[in-house]
Order: C-alpha cells, then structure tokens, then sequence
C-alpha cells in the first residue's frame, strides 16, 4: 500500500492493476486504518478516474452477497452516490415504489441499493424503516420481495462484509469518498439497468462511462439543479427546482443534455419545499405523496420514477413516465407496493426470529 500512496502523492492516478491491488488490500484487512484514510483522501482530492472506479467496482462485486432475481423480471436502481448534502426527503426512494407499482406488471422490479446517510438528514434505510420496512432480512426474503412487491432494498451493510474494514474509516473521516461513488456501482441483485444521481456535474459522463464498462444495458446519471439559477448548487436528483443535466447510457452509447420542469409538464419548485429535518418526517412526505397530495413533493418523485421508467422502457418519453407515475399514486398502487414490502419484511424478520 504504501507504494501505491506514493504514486498518488506523486500525482499520478492508479492504473487498473494497481487500484484492484488498493481495494483487494482494503476489503480483506490487509491495510492500516492511516493507509486507507490517507489513499481515500489522495484520491478525493483529485476526483477518481473512470479506470479507478471500474477496478474498484469490479472487486466490490467480486465480493458481494447477492440477491437472486425471479426468472424473466428486469432490475433496475435508484441509488444516488449522495454528498450533496442536501436535506430533502428520500427522493429516489419514492421515487423506486413509483416504479415498482408500474413496473412490475411489467415484469420490472427495483432492487434499492441504500445505506445510512454520513451526509444528509435521511438515507434511504433510515427513511424505508421509518416507513415500517424492516432492513434485516436475508437474501431469499428479498427475492420474494422482488417477486411480490416489486421492490426489495438491498441494505449496503449485509451485502458488502468485505467494507467492515473501510467503514469505520469512512465514519471517521465524515466526508464523502470514492466509495460513496462505488455503492451505486455494485448492487447485489445485479441491476442491469440504473438511474444513479450524482452531487458533481462532472461526474455523470465518468459514471455512465463507468456503468457501460461494467455491463450496464442502460442507465441515466443525473445532476439536478437546486434553483433555477444554472450557477446554482446541485443535488443527486432530476429536480424540479431548475435544469437536470443527463447523461444518458443506452445502446452502447453515451449522450449528455439537460431537462427542465417545462418538459415533463411540471412547474419549478422551491427546494426548500422538499427539504426534512430527519427520517420521520421523510416518511410523512414519502406517505402524504403516496396518499395522493398534490405539490413539489410528489411533482419531484414523479420526475425521478420517469426517468427509471424510459432506461427500462416503461415509457417513452419522461413526460409519460410522469403521468405514469402520477397515475400509479392515483389508483393507489404506489402505496400497496409500500405496503406490501412492510408487511414482507416484518413476516420475514418475525420467522427468521
């Protein structure tokens, strides 16, 4: 490992060979907590090449628990890399039951990959548990879940033993890393196709770079603006607070562009109308919208179950996908596909105690 710090102190990036070495070396222990810290922090500094996170990638699976997927369904994610530090309730994950209330007559399923958040008010499993979903079943419970829901969440802990070694590092250090880029990169149910959002603009032609090279079929990266302001800030979200900026993986090929609210027939929203102070009050957003209640919030979830619903082709266009999902929350399917994964999981960890 030290070598390998000094290449980077030298400025020069990992080559493929050289980052699995790093990541073999940290997922099996072999490293020292300083060594692991000091190579997170080279890397950060600079920002990770697309070789970096491929290799990095390619070993995180290597070592994953995986999850079985029924024969004949689709798996999509909606994991974002976080980092944006941005309080809004659990977009995505809304945004994930939108989905899989359409998808899985369908024959496509969400396989929400999440942890819990270093940098925001609510992560997607503090959020999922606040609604009721149980996070500590295993891999046979979330296949059924995948079957019956439509949906199960992959929680990052009990699919990725080989992190113990680098998560009290990552606790430690309380600013985002290479690995907050990585999760979404290696989901254990194997999600061929992936909406990932990302805090860096810069960031989404490297990781649908990335994903293609991984085998991904198709996928948006995404990188909403917080204001109508195209200087302003960002977040890990198609936002209806401004411009989304796209790049989009779809037949082997990778083209970038930007949406607005306008084109999915939505009005621009204040960000700070999306905003929560903790996971109890993210599901009381996430239940309102599912209940059927008009506003950003549920503008904001419909945006982002479209852009799942064209990389999987659900829709044909993200103004479908829109009304899609405002009808999924409409006749109530969204809600029983919460439903459904809270009583599954609460069934599965009661027999499994």
């Amino acid at each position: 490992m030290k070598e390998l710090l000094k290449t980077l102190l030298a400025g020069t990036s990992l080559t493929v060979d050289q980052t699995i070495k790093a990541f073999e070396l940290i997922m099996t222990g072999q490293a020292g907590a300083a060594e692991v810290g000091a190579l997170l922090m080279l890397i950060q500094q600079r920002g990770a090449t697309v070789d970096e996170l491929t290799s990095a990638a390619t070993v995180m699976r290597r070592k994953v628990t995986a999850v079985e997927v029924p024969t004949g369904l689709t798996v999509v994610d909606t994991c974002g890399t976080g980092g944006d530090h941005t309080p809004t309730f659990n977009i995505s994950t809304a945004a994930a039951l939108v989905t899989a209330a359409v998808g899985r007559p369908q024959g496509v399923v969400v396989a929400k990959h999440g942890n819990r958040t270093i940098t925001r008010a609510s992560g997607s499993s503090q959020g999922l548990e606040a609604l009721g979903v149980h996070l500590d079943v295993n891999v046979q419970a979330l296949t059924r879940c995948l079957d019956e829901a439509g949906i199960c969440f992959c929680f990052a802990p009990a699919h990725h033993p080989a992190m113990k070694y680098a998560m009290p590092i990552r606790m430690e250090l309380g600013v985002p890393t290479i690995f907050n880029l990585l999760g979404p990169l290696t989901n254990p149910a194997g999600a061929s196709h992936q909406v990932i959002g990302v805090a860096d603009k810069d960031l989404t032609q490297p990781i649908a770079t990335v994903l293609g090279r991984l085998g991904c079929k198709a996928a948006m990266v995404l990188h909403g603006k917080k204001q109508s302001d195209v200087m302003g800030p960002g977040f890990c979200e198609a936002s209806v607070c401004g411009p989304t900026q796209i790049t989009q993986l779809a037949d082997g090929k990778i083209e970038t562009f930007e949406i607005h609210p306008a084109d999915l027939g939505l009005g621009v929203s204040d960000i700070e109308t999306l905003l929560v102070d903790g996971p109890d009050n993210s599901a009381r957003v996430i239940r309102s919208v599912l209940a059927g209640e008009q506003g950003p919030a549920r503008d904001v979830v419909c945006a982002n179950a479209s852009v799942a619903m064209v990389i999987t082709g659900l829709a044909g266009g993200l103004a479908e996908g829109v009304s899609l999902a405002a009808e999924a929350i409409d006749r109530g399917a969204a809600s029983a596909a919460l439903n459904s994964l809270i009583n599954l999981t609460q069934a599965c960890n009661t027999a499994a105690s």
